[in-house]
């Protein structure tokens, strides 16, 4: 999927396809933005036109096949940016099996184009739990010449009862030993990882510098895969409500801004090659942790929606370039940090 110019302003099509999965493409001068609807809505490409790369991380072995509902989402996961809900890992919640990485991943989305440009391209996605009733729409749109993608969320219980439930979104980035990883957070929980780190699961510790067997590593910095490693972190207490993951030898990266007053945490999964063989990264902004929806709630910090009731929130996804490390990203999707010299 080599990036391609647009005709002029912003586009989109759904006039094409990816591996046999009907796709759709946003794009303008900055961006190309590719979507496949009947894979769970995932943003199989984010690609920055001014860095020539795509900033999304691709499996090297396989790419994408026909989800399956309850499957080990780990077995069909090749990267790209997922919308999870109401879970993260499995668990049972009131009798009911709630599968890994949730319901939606591997649903197909309904689709329309409310907008096709050229002042602005705006797609409309939905689809509904299979278990929970959990309705989730996501309008994705892209102006002329800018490099921001803004996806508009909202969740709604289309059931009879309260809906008790967490929400996240999970973006496989590309990196390299010493990509730049900025999120402003005071304080980390350590929930596993390799053997090797000898960190105890629930070890707290001041954010980046995890207390690692041999010495404090800096999380803010991807490493090596010699030896390989890996680990899942929650970054909580928030300054601000972004992330993002630089390469600092092309001063190019990806930024997403959020509201911190709904997702609260962000949980970074470093996978160092000592996961699969696999070299990798996720920084995902999410409404609470751990991992699970049932210790959400014993810990109580789940999110509950009243029958007919929504949550809404903007998330923006940022390309940029000519930086080393961020040091903030506003609401708008400005960023601002060390420049490359």
């Amino acid at each position: 999927m080599a990036p391609m110019e647009a005709p002029g302003g912003a586009t989109v099509s759904d006039d094409w396809s990816y591996r046999g999965f009907p796709a759709l493409v946003l794009e303008n001068s900055r961006l190309r933005v590719t979507v496949l609807p009947g894979h769970g809505a995932k943003v199989l490409e984010f690609s920055s036109k001014r860095a020539g790369r795509d900033l999304l991380y691709h499996h090297p072995r396989f790419d994408v096949r026909p989800p399956v509902f309850g499957a080990n989402a780990d077995d069909w996961w090749i990267g790209g940016i997922d919308e999870i809900a109401p879970t993260g890992h499995p668990c049972v919640i009131d009798g009911e099996q709630l599968p890994f990485l949730g319901e939606f991943w591997s649903q197909p989305w309904r689709h329309t184009i409310d907008d096709r440009g050229p002042d602005r391209a705006v797609v409309h996605l939905w689809a509904q739990g299979v278990i929970t009733p959990l309705r989730i729409d996501r309008w994705l749109e892209l102006s002329p010449d800018s490099p921001v993608l803004t996806a508009r969320h909202r969740l709604s219980n289309v059931g009879t009862e309260p809906f008790d439930f967490m929400w996240g979104i999970h973006p496989g980035i590309a990196v390299w030993p010493g990509s730049r990883i900025d999120v402003p957070a005071r304080r980390g929980v350590y929930a596993e990882g390799h053997a090797s780190l000898g960190v105890d699961a629930g070890t707290t510790f001041d954010w980046p510098q995890l207390p690692a067997q041999g010495g404090p590593i800096d999380l803010g910095v991807a490493r090596s895969p010699v030896p390989p490693t890996w680990e899942l972190v929650y970054a909580t207490e928030l300054d601000e409500g972004w992330l993002a993951v630089t390469d600092p030898d092309g001063g190019s990266g990806i930024a997403i801004a959020f509201d911190p007053a709904i997702l609260p945490v962000v949980w970074q999964w470093g996978v160092w090659g000592g996961w699969r063989g696999l070299y990798t990264l996720a920084v995902e902004p999410w409404t609470a942790w751990p991992a699970r929806l049932d210790q959400v709630i014993e810990a109580g910090r789940q999110r509950t929606i009243e029958p007919g009731a929504t949550l809404e929130t903007e998330l923006r996804y940022v390309a940029y370039e000519g930086l080393t490390s961020v040091t903030s990203v506003d609401r708008s999707g400005r960023v601002s940090g060390r420049a490359k010299e």
